[in-house]
């Protein structure tokens, strides 16, 4: 967290809202010891600091720390909200949307999330997105992307008859449906590979549809990309 450290040291205060990229748990962990020892804001025992952690964020989970942020805080002091999460649906964003339009005076939101691609251009627009030495990698998708259609297929059979549970399954669709994204938009950008970007969003958009075929799905995202 030294870049929010600097950040804060230099200007003597925080933007609104920040996304966090990186693997959530040491993120958290890192955030909580920031808020202590630099914003005087204790992690523990602290109704000024809230922390939720989650694999998908929901609608309700937006609702609620729309609701939570609402309560003013106290003169001169700060409240923090800590929200981690792997996946977000898009009406989860859309609620949440609302929060970091109006946000409350005093208050600061911290998204800790493998990867900011997860979130909608309006989202992004209104928050700072920072970089931590806790990146999630996307070994699986380069190797996706290098293996011939028979290895995809190959993969994508394994994957899905090895995941019983089928909210599992739909999450380990969307990790790989992500992280080709990211690796996609890290390389060289042309036509065609923004065309490829824009179906596996589409792609990744009914993956969080509970009737969703995750074996079909994914069969696209190979032919995809």
């Amino acid at each position: 967290m030294q870049l929010l450290r600097d950040i804060y040291k230099n200007t003597g205060d925080l933007h609104h809202a920040y996304v966090l990229e990186g693997s959530p748990e040491p993120v958290v962990e890192e955030l909580a010891l920031f808020c202590t020892e630099t914003l005087g804001v204790p992690a523990r025992g602290n109704p000024d600091y809230v922390c939720e952690v989650h694999d998908r964020f929901l609608i309700e989970h937006a609702r609620r720390l729309r609701e939570l942020q609402q309560n003013k805080t106290r003169a001169d002091s700060k409240k923090l909200f800590v929200v981690a999460f792997n996946f977000i649906t898009r009406e989860a964003q859309n609620a949440l949307l609302k929060v970091l339009e109006e946000p409350t005076a005093g208050t600061h939101i911290f998204i800790v999330t493998p990867s900011s691609h997860v979130f909608l251009p309006t989202v992004l627009s209104r928050v700072t997105v920072l970089k931590t030495p806790y990146l999630v990698t996307h070994d699986h998708a380069q190797t996706f992307l290098k293996s011939s259609y028979k290895k995809r297929m190959e993969y994508i059979t394994k994957l899905t008859k090895d995941i019983k549970d089928e909210k599992a399954s739909k999450a380990e669709a969307l990790a790989l449906v992500r992280s080709l994204v990211v690796t996609l938009y890290a390389g060289k950008h042309d036509v065609v590979v923004i065309q490829k970007i824009a179906e596996l969003d589409r792609l990744g958009a009914y993956l969080e549809d509970s009737s969703a075929s995750v074996k079909m799905l994914l069969e696209h995202a190979a032919l995809v990309v």
